[in-house]
């Protein structure tokens, strides 16, 4: 921990070169040093730009897509909770990925090309870049990829907008590239994932990414989906929860986003001791229906400092409500326990329980032909709820023998089988709302109730996708304009290529 501790203070002074910008045309036009940096180190950043920071985690992931899909709900955000429209949440995760991660990546791939010791940082950081563009694409659609982040290293300040299809097939093969390149007798120093250099486990990663990608093509592309996802499976993705992927954090400057978001300690926002995120009705509903043990895990009632995790009291904020008529006091409905909101909790990025679940998916539409979807099923929501132990909760909360009681006893119900899988996976992405968004736009599942509250953007539709920025209009304005020619208006309400 003290190395790691380290390796983050060494950041401190680099904080400036990745300041944010709004634009990928304007990425990279800065000839620092950037490009010079001990590779190792440029490595950390890149990490700890992926994982994001406040910025975007608060208006894009929580204000936004966690609130879309009903996850949770506000009166004091009402912008993904009532379909309202900010240009500046709704263009966070651009901004900010376009001038840090996707430009330190391009910087470090193009840094490590052909240096034969980096060949781990370069293959790292090339699964790192997909995951990126990955978010990137789903949440807005047609994209600047290939010409992306090539500003000082190509001098493309205009960079054009792929079609998604084209975004998605590179991203996967980029993916299998980059997982068959890792060597364990290069070095591969500075990673602050829980992998700590272990290029088997990255391994993994990248292939666990691949069949999330895949899957993602279920409705716009079976072929290709089927293909990508057997493949996947063979070249062997994780095996327990343990081998979740998820950059760790530190107290301090490198929080938790986050946490940095909710949590209740010194320097956060504390959105929750304000009572401004809550769990939504859907959600609480949802968790008592099915007996679930999460209810008691996840969700409080708090009054002052006092959490109260009872099943029987916990209550839902209606999705969509008017902050001038709440029903009960605002304190008095379910929010997220302290325990899952810790500066130096874990950000998850691709998890075991997705995994499992994506693969009993894959398994029910003939995709893959080992093992059972309901075993695979059974795996992936006992998964969800022991991965929780990753966030150091208060001891005892999580029972591993009432996780495997309630986890044995579940069926997939013929004819809803992939409702079934897809609302466990909307349970397990907790906290990732940018992966519960996309999973709903394509399967349709859980099953939402649109909200239609009085002027919103919508017309009561539930959004399908962020807007481009506002300013790329002026900066980039031909390339975008080809774009939304050929994948409709920018607005809400056009959908992706793979939303089908």
């Amino acid at each position: 921990m003290l190395k790691k501790k380290l390796i983050y203070i060494a950041f401190a002074g680099m904080v400036g070169i990745t300041g944010c910008t709004k634009d990928f045309e304007q990425i990279n036009i800065d000839p620092t040093t950037l490009t010079d940096l001990q590779t190792d180190a440029l490595f950390t950043r890149t990490l700890l730009d992926v994982s994001g920071g406040e910025y975007e985690a608060w208006r894009t992931n929580f204000i936004y897509t966690t609130q879309i899909t009903q996850q949770f709900a506000s009166v004091a955000w009402p912008q993904g909770d009532k379909y309202f429209f900010d240009e500046g949440y709704s263009a966070s995760l651009w901004d900010t990925y376009a001038g840090g991660a996707i430009k330190n990546l391009t910087n470090l791939v193009a840094k490590t090309e052909g240096v034969e010791n980096d060949v781990n940082y370069r293959s790292a950081a090339r699964i790192m870049k997909v995951y990126a563009f990955h978010r990137l694409t789903d949440l807005y659609g047609d994209i600047p990829y290939f010409e992306a982040g090539k500003g000082y290293l190509g001098q493309i300040y205009t960079p054009k907008y792929d079609a998604q299809q084209d975004v998605y097939m590179d991203m996967l093969k980029e993916l299998e590239e980059a997982g068959d390149a890792f060597d364990a007798s290069k070095p591969f120093k500075g990673d602050i994932t829980s992998y700590n250099g272990d290029v088997s486990l990255w391994k993994k990663a990248a292939n666990s990414l691949m069949l999330r990608l895949a899957m993602r093509l279920t409705e716009a592309d079976a072929t290709t989906a089927a293909a990508w996802a057997s493949k996947a499976a063979q070249r062997g993705v994780f095996t327990s929860y343990t081998e979740t992927f998820r950059i760790n954090h530190l107290e301090g400057q490198y929080d938790n986003p986050n946490s940095h978001v909710l949590g209740y300690y010194n320097g956060a926002r504390t959105e929750l001791k304000n009572n401004n995120f809550k769990f939504s009705k859907l959600f609480i509903d949802w968790l008592r229906a099915k007996n679930d043990p999460r209810l008691g895990i996840l969700s409080v009632v708090r009054t002052g400092d006092v959490e109260d995790g009872t099943p029987a009291i916990q209550k839902g904020l209606p999705s969509g409500t008017d902050p001038n008529a709440v029903p009960d006091p605002i304190a008095s409905y379910s929010q997220l326990r302290a325990d899952f909101v810790s500066a130096n909790d874990p950000n998850i990025l691709i998890s075991h329980a997705q995994t499992m679940l994506l693969l009993a998916e894959a398994r029910q539409r003939g995709y893959i032909t080992t093992g059972t979807a309901i075993e695979y099923f059974k795996q992936g929501v006992k998964s969800a709820i022991m991965q929780l132990n990753l966030y150091n909760p208060t001891p005892g909360l999580i029972n591993e023998g009432a996780v495997d009681t309630y986890a044995n006893a579940l069926t997939l119900p013929a004819g809803s089988e992939i409702q079934a899988i897809s609302e466990q996976y909307y349970i397990a992405s907790l906290l990732d709302g940018y992966e519960t968004f996309a999973n709903y736009r394509r399967t349709g599942f859980p099953q939402l109730t649109a909200v239609n509250f009085p002027g919103n953007y919508t017309g009561g539709v539930i959004p399908s996708r962020m807007q481009y920025p506002a300013s790329e209009s002026g900066l980039n304005g031909a390339n975008l304009q080809e774009a939304i020619g050929r994948q409709g208006a920018n607005t809400f309400t056009t959908k992706v290529w793979w939303d089908k």
